[in-house]
């Protein structure tokens, strides 16, 4: 099964994409910029730009005291049996997480009205699946969703 998901991208994982883009373009970013402005960038060229440029401004954002936000659509493909571990209890984690915080897996069971053990066993899986992390926090696990939107593809 085919997704598509927009994920936010960690800051370490933002500065190796740069990287990347600065080894592949050396220090033409100016020059691409310079493409771009005047229209006649190559299509070939033309989604790295997109992607490097927005990565810089988040980066400059994060530089000067912002909360540090990057999204990036990255196909995903599942097997079937990883597309059926989507269960409804996990999905409704999912979206639960989509609208609040929850500072520990103790706290998300509480709200849900679920055992603490069958949410921590759906959160591993959720994390396995790359649609959220779990990260310590002093004594407590605190899932965080890396994940926006999820799109099923079909066909």
């Amino acid at each position: 099964m085919r997704l598509r998901a927009v994920k936010r991208v960690p800051l370490n994982e933002v500065r190796e994409r740069v990287a990347k883009y600065v080894e592949r373009y050396s220090d033409q970013y100016q020059q691409l910029s310079r493409e771009f402005e005047s229209g006649k960038m190559p299509r070939e060229r033309l989604d790295d730009y997109i992607e490097w440029s927005s990565m810089i401004h988040a980066l400059r954002a994060a530089g000067e005291g912002e909360d540090f936000d990057y999204y990036a659509e990255e196909a995903l493909a599942l097997t079937s049996e990883e597309f059926e571990s989507l269960t409804p209890k996990r999905l409704q984690l999912l979206d639960y997480l989509a609208d609040e915080h929850a500072s520990s897996i103790n706290e998300l069971a509480n709200h849900i009205g679920r055992d603490v053990k069958n949410v921590y066993s759906d959160l591993r899986v959720l994390e396995s699946l790359g649609f959220l992390r779990l990260v310590e926090e002093g004594r407590s696990l605190v899932p965080e969703l890396l994940v926006q939107e999820v799109t099923i593809l079909l066909g």
